[in-house]
């Protein structure tokens, strides 16, 4: 697995970053659940149960907030979470309804490459989310932008009905490299605890570059629900570039409180 530095952050060194979502509707949710998630990275830090800053991603869910369709209401939440967060990379997400999204606005499925943009040109950003399956010319028209910008790509993939085949991933995550992500995330759903112990081991396999597809960069690998917590842990020390934790609201089955998280990982 490969390095990239985003920001002074450097993905795929072997320590891993963790990332707590954001899924505030309003105004007031976003910026409560943002202050309540520096209050307790900086509670960990003082603690010591892990360094300072604690949290090293914020991710704004984006398919959540009311006003995703007003750049300007938009660009102000970017640049106040921005603020809160200086010492901290901001991750843009919009997913959508078919990979797990809160999609509730009728206008922003069709606005969503003006949503990218906005938050892209906004200079409040440092990493963008964008689904593999929204399309390649998509895919490769945002991921250029976002570079041209400075921002990293973290390009992912979800699947909520199954864990398809490891070689199915692995063409997944080769796709992935091929299209330009900077960093590449998939999370799945075992059925079984095979499904979620075969997640470890293709971390494991990328990590020491003896998987079957030659994967390059930084990974993220996330088996869901309560069959694959383990991923969110132990996938982390195998190699997986970042892991989520949770403060308030969880973003997806299976995330973990970010003390938790933060003492599994110490």
């Amino acid at each position: 697995m490969g390095k990239i530095t985003v920001k002074n952050m450097v993905f795929g060194d072997g320590i891993p970053k963790i990332c707590v979502p954001i899924i505030g509707r309003t105004d007031a949710e976003v910026l409560e659940q943002s202050m309540a998630i520096a209050k307790e990275a900086e509670r960990l830090a003082e603690a010591g149960v892990r360094s300072a800053p604690c949290v090293d991603i914020v991710e704004f869910r984006a398919d959540y907030y009311d006003n995703v369709c007003n750049q300007t209401l938009l660009t102000d939440m970017l640049k106040t979470l921005k603020e809160q967060h200086k010492d901290r990379l901001l991750l843009f997400t919009f997913r959508t309804e078919e990979e797990g999204g809160e999609l509730r606005h009728d206008r922003a499925g069709s606005m969503l490459e003006d949503i990218y943009s906005w938050a892209m040109v906004s200079g409040y950003i440092d990493l963008l989310d964008v689904e593999l399956l929204s399309g390649n010319y998509r895919v490769v028209r945002t991921a250029t932008k976002a570079r041209d910008l400075g921002i990293g790509v973290v390009l992912s993939y979800h699947n909520f009905e199954e864990t398809p085949h490891t070689k199915d991933l692995e063409e997944y995550l080769w796709a992935m490299e091929q299209l330009g992500g900077d960093i590449l995330k998939i999370a799945v759903t075992p059925k079984t605890q095979f499904d979620a112990d075969r997640v470890l081991e293709l971390t494991e396999h990328i990590q020491k570059g003896t998987a079957h597809q030659p994967i390059t960069k930084p990974a993220v690998l996330i088996s869901m629900t309560k069959l694959g917590v383990k991923s969110r842990t132990e996938g982390a020390k195998l190699g997986s570039a970042f892991t989520f934790g949770v403060v308030g609201g969880a973003s997806a089955p299976g995330q973990i409180p970010l003390e938790e998280l933060a003492k599994a990982l110490r």
